[in-house]
């Protein structure tokens, strides 16, 4: 039967490993750590209660290791795909593992009928990048970077000039169909409460900001599986 993967770990978890999604969890060692796995025979579902599940596996997880590299829902693999897949990656998974090992991520929402007209559309390549013959290749690779790593806007500035001593990384992401504006920031995990405090008071200046967190690191790891 193959394994359902939650995520890789650099450390055993403290306390009892619990349930995955409908069985026990296990660990298997992989370079730099450890997969957390569960037998599974098929695919959950994507629904509701199935992702709900998934992340509060994470969320158990990362309270209990110093590093931690979510998997994406429905990551479902035998022992030599694993191995296949994580085999010779030892010093990525490490880099990976170092650029969050004891921090946390905050997720800032904000819906903005602006940042939604600038969605990846029609006259794009698929990485919002607006192709033309005269376009040279230079051109194309820096817009193509652009895209890839989107800048902040100006009316993201005053939220994270209050917040810069405490943010140790920052990701962008445009509104894309449904899913808002947002602004994920990693923080080390003892400046949590101080982040949260001072986010709060900035937030009462910006109600139409939401603000949720400390959660994994889900937007500063590499998809490895």
């Amino acid at each position: 039967m193959p394994w359902y993967v939650f995520a890789l770990v650099d450390a055993v978890p403290s306390g009892p490993k619990g349930r995955g999604l409908s069985g026990p969890l296990a660990l298997r060692p992989v370079p730099g750590g450890f997969a957390v796995l569960e037998r599974r025979a098929d695919v959950p579902p994507v629904a509701l209660g199935s992702l709900k599940r998934h992340h509060d596996v994470l969320t158990r997880l990362a309270s209990r290791v110093p590093a931690i590299i979510p998997v994406r829902f429905g990551t479902l693999l035998d022992e030599d795909a694993i191995e296949e897949r994580l085999g010779e990656r030892d010093a990525e998974i490490a880099d990976a593992f170092a650029a969050v090992r004891d921090r946390v991520q905050f997720t800032w929402r904000r819906k903005s009928p602006a940042a939604a007209s600038r969605v990846t559309g029609t006259g794009t390549d698929g990485h919002g990048v607006k192709g033309g013959a005269r376009a040279s290749g230079t051109d194309y690779l820096r817009r193509a970077a652009r895209a890839a790593k989107p800048a902040v806007p100006p009316a993201w500035r005053g939220l994270r000039s209050g917040l810069l001593r405490m943010i140790v990384a920052e990701r962008y992401q445009p509104a894309a169909g449904a899913v808002p504006e947002s602004l994920y920031h990693l923080v080390a995990r003892d400046a949590a409460a101080q982040y949260r405090a001072r986010a709060s008071a900035l937030r009462q200046a910006a109600p139409q900001l939401r603000l949720t967190g400390p959660w994994p690191p889900f937007a500063f790891v590499p998809e490895m599986l």
